[in-house]
């Protein structure tokens, strides 16, 4: 199983061609493959011919293909304004983009020892009128797999008095992960079980892993909101199927705290009360949204729909 917290090192190409200037950002571990694929350029990678589409939305759209055996998934971004990205000082590359700020997340994750998705390259085009387009590749994550698909798909794995250790084990995993992340500087605004992948769940304590590194918070004076946040979108996310009970969720706080055993502190017992707050708040905005979509879609889309 590869090593997902390995720091990455890239090779960059650049080039004006009809008015436009791209680049494109390439994981030295692969140049071999994919230069031998025929991918040497921007459009060679964001007009992909071949593929499966998995997500498509008006900007921005997600396709899954195959390089010798290998499973990639090509992350494009329609026309969009530029962007004024900080950049790790490792990586010198003036990214202006959405493709552009993942890239960079994930290889700051990646050089501060947290393991994330396989950064495999990632391009820029920019346009006469300052618009970019942009796209991200990675590598699938197998053997990982989404804690959400988990609670979802296989709850009897974790259910249950019998699988009590697994859920402490994995709780930990996670904890020490936030703990770390939040350590290095950083907060994944999205901290759901959703972007958390696990591998080895049934041998002890799993390893963990992040994807879907768009929204990264590097701002130091939010550092308080962090655990906040991250624990609380956690907690909401882990509700489904009752797996997760209320005192295994303190149990991950204490985890985090580092506060496996004694009293919490008033301010640590203050942080879990804004945590359950916020888990609150979060069910109750999610519901709403779902509430909407839900009479949106009952709605005609026009007189003449209503009309028949």
């Amino acid at each position: 199983m590869k090593d997902l917290s390995l720091p990455v090192r890239v090779s960059q190409l650049d080039k004006n061609k009809d008015g436009c200037h791209w680049k494109v950002v390439v994981n030295c571990d692969y140049n071999e493959a994919l230069s031998r694929a025929g991918f040497d350029s921007f459009q060679s990678y964001f007009d992909l011919p071949t593929g499966t589409v998995v997500k498509s939305i008006e900007t921005r759209s997600i396709m899954r293909f195959e390089i010798s055996g290998s499973v990639f998934f090509l992350k494009r971004h329609e026309r969009e304004k530029q962007q004024t990205i900080a950049q790790p000082q490792s990586l010198a590359i003036p990214y202006c983009s959405e493709g552009g700020k993942e890239f960079s997340n994930l290889c700051a994750f990646r050089r501060n020892g947290l393991a994330t998705a396989i950064p495999v390259a990632m391009g820029e085009s920019i346009w006469p009128d300052g618009t970019v387009e942009s796209f991200l590749l990675t590598e699938d994550f197998s053997p990982f797999v989404q804690l959400e698909y988990i609670i979802r798909n296989t709850p009897s794995k974790l259910a249950g008095p019998e699988n009590i250790e697994k859920r402490g084990d994995i709780l930990r995993a996670v904890a020490c992960y936030a703990r770390k992340m939040h350590d290095k500087g950083f907060n994944h605004q999205d901290f759901n079980a959703t972007h958390l992948l696990l591998s080895d769940v049934e041998g002890g304590l799993p390893s963990v892993a992040l994807f879907d590194l768009q929204r990264v918070d590097q701002n130091r004076l939010q550092k308080f909101r962090w655990p906040i946040k991250a624990l609380a979108e956690f907690n909401y996310s882990s509700l489904e199927n009752d797996i997760f009970s209320d005192a295994e969720r303190l149990f991950l706080f204490r985890i985090y705290r580092k506060k496996e055993q004694g009293a919490l502190s008033l301010f640590e017992r203050f942080q879990w009360a804004l945590i359950r707050l916020k888990t609150k708040r979060i069910a109750i905005h999610t519901a709403k949204i779902h509430a909407r979509k839900r009479i949106s879609s009952d709605q005609p889309s026009s007189p003449r729909d209503a009309d028949g």
